[in-house]
């Protein structure tokens, strides 16, 4: 998603508000089709499915390393810093956070007040009950795929406005990113969701304050473990 905007953008100079809109869409799309021709046929084998996607995420990786090259490139934009209680923020770091609410509040609120939320929400308790009550399961999960190609967009946006944009740029937060949905668990909770966010996040950067950066993967790993027992003691 966030090649997609460097090259809407950067290259062909288009508005970088529409750059973003259009790459949404499109990256929404593409997760459908990648669920279409991959996923859709491992549902019932959970152990085939990681495997799986562990399998995309390369082809998606080394496939934009063959089409954009290895250089780094780049989304900063000038943003004017902003003095808040006598400190210095920048204006990407605004931007970032402002995004990420809009993102947290917009799903929260399509999957707590919407149809087709409620139909992901009784999926996520129990799909074969979902399915006898009539809830169309492949619309409801391709609603899934769109919504998280478009968050995934404005992830890639928020990280690559204060970092170089590369291939792997969102590798090294996947056990991150585990940790905090194993935590909030299935249930739709806005308190659950922050807090666990704020404990995972919080964790990795305090815990770079004792250990090197060289040693950030060896802390992800900790804190995912941590977040499975803790995940598997709230379920009990």
């Amino acid at each position: 998603g966030a090649y997609l905007v460097f090259t809407f953008s950067s290259l062909l100079g288009w508005n970088p508000w529409l750059s973003i809109v259009v790459s949404m869409i499109a990256t929404g799309g593409i997760t459908i089709l990648i669920d279409h021709v991959s996923f859709r046929y491992l549902r019932d084998a959970p152990l085939a499915l990681l495997l799986c996607s562990i399998g995309v995420g390369l082809v998606l990786r080394h496939g934009i390393l063959m089409a954009w090259g290895s250089k780094y490139k780049s989304l900063r934009v000038p943003l004017p810093t902003v003095e808040i209680f006598g400190t210095t923020v920048s204006g990407s770091v605004l931007l970032a956070a402002v995004f990420v609410v809009l993102i947290i509040l917009t799903v929260y609120y399509l999957l707590k007040y919407t149809t087709l939320g409620i139909s992901v929400r009784a999926m996520a308790d129990n799909p074969s009950l979902a399915e006898n009550f009539g809830i169309n399961t492949e619309k409801t999960l391709r609603f899934v795929w769109f919504i998280s190609g478009c968050t995934a967009t404005l992830a890639g946006v928020i990280a690559a406005t204060y970092l170089p944009l590369t291939y792997n740029l969102g590798f090294h937060w996947i056990l991150l990113i585990f940790a905090v949905s194993i935590l909030a668990g299935t249930r739709i909770s806005l308190i659950r969701l922050l807090g666990a966010v704020g404990i995972i996040t919080g964790g990795t950067e305090l815990a770079l304050f004792v250990v090197p950066e060289a040693y950030r993967m060896g802390v992800g790993f900790a804190i995912l473990i941590i977040a499975i027992l803790i995940g598997r003691g709230l379920q009990k």
